[in-house]
């Protein structure tokens, strides 16, 4: 079965960060470490050479847990995640070439109570497909 642009660049994009697609929110500290990859809703347009121009909003968030739970650390941890999201996204930005490019466009951190901390990063991954065929992209 032949799986759609779409499909095949969510899947290597969890690759990519070492994630789990759409899994629920940790309950505690045993799901940490976690990774998690979500997509938006997308918007396409149509470009003039017959292929649908896509650019789909996707979420990465990553959480530990800290054998530190000073503020420094909780700090500290929480940009080291968010820095390796944004690494692991731009290794291949074209994600063997299904996207033609990746805009980072939003990340934060946060730190809850004991030990756990949380980075969220957000992208817009662009990419086409033939029109009316949303498993080609040539």
């Amino acid at each position: 079965m032949t799986l759609s642009i779409r499909e095949r660049l969510l899947a290597a994009i969890t690759t990519a960060v070492d994630g789990q697609y759409r899994i629920g929110q940790p309950r505690d500290d045993v799901d940490f470490p976690i990774c998690v990859v979500q997509e938006g809703d997308e918007v396409a347009s149509n470009d003039a050479h017959g292929f649908s121009v896509i650019e789909l909003p996707i979420v990465v968030a990553k959480g530990e847990k800290t054998t530190d739970s000073s503020p420094d650390a909780l700090r500290a941890k929480g940009h080291e995640l968010l820095a390796s999201i944004i690494e692991d996204i731009f290794v291949d930005q074209t994600f063997g070439g299904l996207a033609d490019d990746v805009e980072y466009t939003l990340g934060g951190i946060l730190s809850e109570p004991g030990n756990r901390c949380i980075a969220e990063a957000q992208f817009t991954v662009r990419y086409q497909t033939v029109r009316g065929d949303p498993y080609s992209n040539s």
